[in-house]
């Protein structure tokens, strides 16, 4: 990782750091949770995509607006794991409670079993962590916007007290009789992926940079750490690394589970920094979600949470998005910095 570091800086990478840690600076959050949906004052094109002058921003070469690949989410039946996933949207959104329980630490996560195969884990709003569900929703939006398919669906619920017999609601806040929150698809196999260890961390740091030799075995969650990377960076999400937040699933896929440390607007420069040094870890990254990233813009961004308001509270807020378009500037602008110095051979390493 030092080496890493430093053979970035030398490149003249730091530069890009230091503007965006200066465009990335915290802004006043506006009243309220959430912004109300109409009027928006965001218009397409607000967020302009300006490169260093030191840095010439390259875009994916060979591949043109018109011939990015295709969204998997766009057309077509859309599947998490082996389930379909409006199957278990629909799950999550009517399906009856039939039992909670907390199974949180810090903060209150019920596991709920509902009726039929599909269970979920409900976070709602609690005096602790009044607005970090929202932040699993989005993540979970985002990620279909990106064509990813690692984020469990996670939908907006309300959930009345009788639903939560026998569970402490002391911490929860209702409205109107009803608690407000993420209900989140419950993966049923979940174990430690093991990649937040010394050796680990080593290997799989050393093989995100170019150059680099990657055993065929470990190619596929190389890719996976790189783009988890990648999207937590570009949603903000401070907390991902330590043991119970890296995990895989029974196939032994990485899980990118429990997101709510996401899209905290201001976010404070300690938290930033995290975020950037983890992506200064990566060189190497899948072509087809950088041209994902590259293809969003703040409408399609505003079309993806539309359908997850609360009343007349949006999702995510208009600063929350204004800073997401600034994260991904500087993603991209890192990104084609990396080209420029390595070709896009070496740096769009994963399909």
């Amino acid at each position: 990782m030092n080496v890493s570091r430093r053979h970035l800086l030398a490149l003249g990478l730091g530069a890009i750091t230091a503007r965006s840690s200066r465009s990335l600076a915290q802004t006043p959050a506006p009243p309220g949770s959430g912004g109300v949906i109409p009027p928006n004052p965001f218009a397409e094109g607000a967020v302009e995509l300006v490169a260093s002058p030191s840095v010439v921003a390259a875009p994916s070469p060979g591949v043109a607006p018109a011939e990015l690949p295709p969204n998997p989410y766009d057309d077509g039946v859309r599947h998490y794991g082996e389930l379909v996933e409006e199957d278990i949207v629909r799950a999550l959104t009517e399906s009856p409670i039939a039992s909670a329980r907390n199974v949180g630490n810090t903060s209150i996560n019920l596991r709920c079993d509902l009726d039929g195969p599909i269970d979920g884990a409900f976070k709602p709003a609690e005096t602790r962590h009044v607005d970090h569900w929202r932040a699993e929703i989005g993540a979970f939006r985002v990620a279909q916007l990106l064509g990813l398919d690692r984020v469990p669906p996670a939908v907006f619920r309300r959930v009345s007290r009788d639903e939560l017999a026998g569970v402490d609601t002391s911490r929860l806040l209702f409205r109107g009789g009803w608690s407000r929150g993420a209900m989140i698809y419950w993966v049923p196999v979940l174990r430690r992926a093991g990649i937040f260890s010394g050796e680990a961390l080593t290997q799989w740091t050393n093989q995100l940079v170019v150059g680099v030799e990657i055993p065929p075995d470990d190619r596929r969650r190389a890719g996976e750490i790189s783009t988890l990377i990648s999207y937590d960076f570009i949603i903000g999400n401070w907390d991902r690394w330590h043991g119970t937040n890296t995990l895989v699933d029974a196939h032994g896929g990485l899980v990118y589970r429990d997101n709510n440390g996401g899209f905290l607007e201001p976010l404070p420069r300690w938290k930033m920094e995290i975020i950037f040094s983890f992506l200064q870890r990566v060189q190497r990254f899948s072509r087809r979600f950088v041209d994902q990233v590259r293809a969003m813009t703040l409408a399609s961004l505003r079309r993806a949470i539309a359908n997850d308001a609360d009343g007349t509270e949006a999702l995510l807020n208009d600063a929350q998005l204004r800073a997401m378009m600034r994260r991904r500037a500087t993603f991209l602008e890192y990104v084609d910095a990396l080209v420029g110095i390595h070709g896009a051979s070496e740096v769009y390493f994963f399909d």
